[in-house]
């Protein structure tokens, strides 16, 4: 019956049916779905406990860890047992590096050459090229990662001498791949406020925020800036030279600001050089390391709305940072001034911004908007009775704006409401921290994709603006 049916329809009218392959990009999404869900039940287990642990606030450490936000309702330190903490290095530093890249490195070492789709997306990732071996890049990482990591562990262990060896050892180990990562959780219940003053660790960690925020495009261009045998100066792309400029700009322009609006009242005690040492701590962790050595809370509202467009803008492309990213950022604002200045195309250091690119700028900033208005909005509703017991009317809203900007930028610093979240607020900043850690790689992509020109233009009509 099923073949004679089949003998008779038109060969036009039948319909071949293909099994649905997971591109790339799924692939990705589900596996950091899974590596959160996995490390929310590793951490639900007994083991991995020091006290009562919800689902709920498992499944919020496990994102947070994922995502490299550093954002947590409960002090993990202390919440969860010396496995926990495994748990959680682990999954900070797999969300940091990414899926696709530790997933090509097992590959590789499996003596397994991976498929073209995960190449292409470990590519785009870190480099503008296309043509770049996959080995090649991931022998550059992971060797720099590594020993960049290893020199925060040997220099935090110097510091960390009221610990016993091991538990030295580790909060050391704990500590570099958080700083490094740009993840911002801490294994001390204020973050390193109690190492304000010490000029080692304050410097140790910068260092390590800037190497896992600048992108492995940029750090290798600047690596082989000068050529040693020619002695010459090496030519660097237009991206790293926007990408350090922007860098630049942020660390120094952001801990000057800080440093004149907190001098005469948060850091007011401080002498000058730990006054500058805390103001550029901030201005280099609030991009997007989380990490803090003043209590947020009591700075003032200028430094908070600072530090909220510091950490909108974020770390540069192809890095373990978040945010829109600082090119980003530049090119939004290279757009405007070129316009400004009657250009049709946006310009800048003698070199023209693909269209493409400038499109693509856009679609992060639109997104970005929409994403942070939107939690925004919902969270005033739902942590609206909560606001009004604690009599914080007027300061809520400032509150929840620097926690959507945290979680969307992957930050992880918070001006103390994360604990007091209800169980709808912890999963809206869930899928906060989420989308801000897939943002650029899924959801542009997705937008791009389904917006594609078919050819066709609907007739032009003009209206009124300004």
């Amino acid at each position: 019956m099923l073949r004679s049916r089949y003998e008779e329809m038109p060969l036009s009218q039948i319909k071949v049916s293909k099994k649905k392959r997971w591109n790339a990009i799924q692939v990705v999404i589900l596996g950091y779905l899974s590596l959160i869900f996995l490390g929310t039940l590793l951490l639900s287990l007994p083991f991995a406990k020091a006290e009562p642990i919800r689902f709920l606030d498992s499944f919020f450490t496990s994102c947070s860890a994922v995502c490299v936000t550093g954002l947590s309702v409960l002090d993990i330190g202390t919440a969860y047992t010396h496995q926990g903490h495994w748990i959680i290095l682990f999954l900070m530093e797999i969300g940091g590096l990414g899926i696709m890249t530790v997933s090509t490195t097992l590959i590789l070492l499996a003596g397994m050459r991976p498929g073209f789709n995960q190449q292409s997306v470990l590519l785009s990732t870190f480099t503008t090229e296309n043509d770049v071996d996959a080995s090649k890049i991931l022998r550059a990482i992971i060797p720099f990662t590594l020993l960049l990591q290893l020199f925060g562990v040997l220099i935090y262990f110097t510091q960390f001498k009221d610990l016993p060896t091991y538990n030295r050892f580790f909060s050391s180990l704990f500590h570099a791949v958080s700083a490094f990562c740009n993840v911002g959780f801490s294994l001390f219940p204020d973050s390193l406020m109690q190492f304000q003053t010490n000029t080692v660790v304050n410097v140790t960690t910068c260092i390590l925020v800037i190497a896992g925020g600048f992108g492995f495009l940029a750090i290798t261009e600047m690596q082989h800036l000068f050529n040693f045998k020619t002695r010459e100066w090496q030519r660097i792309s237009l991206h790293t030279k926007i990408a350090a400029i922007c860098t630049l700009i942020l660390i120094i322009g952001g801990g000057l600001i800080l440093w004149f609006t907190e001098s005469s009242t948060t850091i007011k005690d401080l002498s000058f050089g730990d006054k500058m040492l805390s103001t550029f701590f901030i201005s280099i962790s609030s991009r997007t390391a989380g990490l803090n050595t003043i209590d947020m809370a009591t700075l003032s509202l200028n430094s908070i709305f600072l530090v909220i467009i510091m950490m909108i803008i974020g770390a540069n492309p192809g890095s373990c940072g978040g945010g829109i990213k600082t090119t980003t950022a530049a090119v939004i604002g290279l757009l405007g001034f070129n316009r400004l200045l009657g250009r049709q195309k946006t310009q800048v250091l003698g070199r023209t911004i693909p269209e493409e690119t400038v499109d693509r700028a856009i679609r992060i900033f639109v997104i970005a908007i929409v994403v942070l208005v939107g939690a925004t909005l919902i969270l005033l509703h739902t942590e609206a009775a909560t606001a009004t017991i604690a009599g914080e009317e007027s300061s809520v809203f400032i509150k929840i704006l620097f926690e959507v900007a945290s979680a969307y930028s992957t930050c992880g610093l918070s001006l103390g409401i994360t604990p007091e979240l209800s169980d709808p607020g912890r999963v809206i900043i869930c899928i906060v921290m989420f989308v801000g850690r897939m943002g650029p790689l899924f959801l542009i992509s997705a937008v791009a994709r389904h917006g594609s020109e078919s050819g066709m233009w609907f007739a032009e009509e003009d209206i009124m603006v300004g």
